[in-house]
């Protein structure tokens, strides 16, 4: 535990170090706050702190840098403070969508983009898991007598084709009469309890050639449901590369790499313990230094939920980037 004063001191330590890019000396803080106390006594709340391991004194100077626990102590103390903004200020993604005529993916896109040019630093938004979306529609388009699109539709908006090709060729009776059926009846393709039969299907009207490709979409449905990953919209990723220093730009890499696979994904969704995260170097992962990420969860409509994050340096501004986040409605 440290003193209210220790704490404002470490407050000011970091601060000053996210602003000026350097190590802090006593000297730096009294010049830069208004302090009423020693020089004296704040040499000793600065020695106190760093015996507590919160900030470290560099080779080069006689000043000192935050640790990675000095930024987590740091951030723990910003996200138990109450958040005050003006309502019109807020980031309304479900206003966003419908400015985007409902197109999620550009919405998303651009989400990450303006957020990025807002906080600084570079920003992924997490898409909505489309493997949970319910499919709203299919439509059967024939390419050619052996070839048929197989265009669906899920409630997030998002469009997959497919394609399918046939030994024997198709005539348009038969491909609109299959597209029909799939859908209306699209919603109920993934009741445990409704898998049709072919026999079934015959009874229904169908010929054993739309039967088999009736079959054959379903199955398509079912492995499209089960196969799909979150889609990751980043926005600003040079944001990264600009907001690192000399003492961190090894860390381009390893978060690059996260960027550039799914690990990312999984990272923010591990995070998702409370309205806004932070997790800092290796928080994130054992071998990770210098790097922090902090997040939190969005709902756009009904269900359509998931996640924003923002990257950067663990010598980040903290506070501008939780109250960013904090606004979005």
């Amino acid at each position: 535990m440290i003193t209210p004063r220790q704490l404002k001191i470490l407050t000011a330590i970091v601060e000053d170090y996210v602003d000026l890019g350097q190590p802090i000396g006593s000297n730096t803080l009294i010049q830069r706050h208004n302090v009423d106390v020693s020089p004296a006594t704040i040499r000793n709340d600065m020695k106190t702190l760093e015996e507590k391991s919160l900030i470290t004194k560099t080779h080069f100077s006689s000043g000192r840098v935050p640790s990675e626990a000095g930024f987590r102590l740091y951030a723990n103390h910003l996200l138990e403070q109450p958040y005050h903004f003006e309502k019109q200020s807020g980031l309304d993604i479900h206003q966003m969508l419908v400015n985007h005529h409902y197109d999620l993916a550009s919405t998303l896109d651009s989400f990450a983009k303006v957020f990025s040019n807002q906080a600084h630093y570079t920003t992924l938004v997490i898409g909505p898991d489309h493997s949970k979306a319910s499919i709203l529609d299919v439509h059967l388009m024939k390419l050619n007598p052996y070839h048929i699109i197989v265009v669906m539709i899920d409630e997030t908006g998002h469009v997959k084709h497919v394609h399918v090709t046939c030994e024997q060729p198709f005539n348009d009776q038969s491909v609109i009469k299959v597209s029909n059926y799939l859908s209306e009846h699209v919603s109920h393709f993934f009741d445990d309890d409704n898998e049709q039969s072919i026999e079934m299907y015959r009874m229904l009207g169908f010929n054993d050639q739309e039967t088999d490709l009736i079959i054959r979409i379903i199955h398509l449905l079912h492995q499209y449901r089960n196969n799909q990953s979150t889609r990751v919209y980043l926005g600003g990723k040079h944001q990264l590369i600009e907001g690192l220093n000399e003492s961190t730009v090894a860390s381009i890499q390893p978060i690059l790499k996260y960027i550039e696979s799914d690990r990312i994904a999984d990272v923010i969704h591990d995070m998702s313990d409370q309205l806004i995260n932070v997790r800092i170097g290796t928080e994130i992962e054992q071998n990770l230094h210098g790097i922090a990420i902090l997040s939190r969860s969005y709902q756009i409509d009904k269900d359509l939920t998931g996640h924003i994050a923002v990257i950067g340096p663990t010598a980040m501004h903290y506070h501008n980037v939780i109250q960013l986040l904090s606004r979005i409605s």
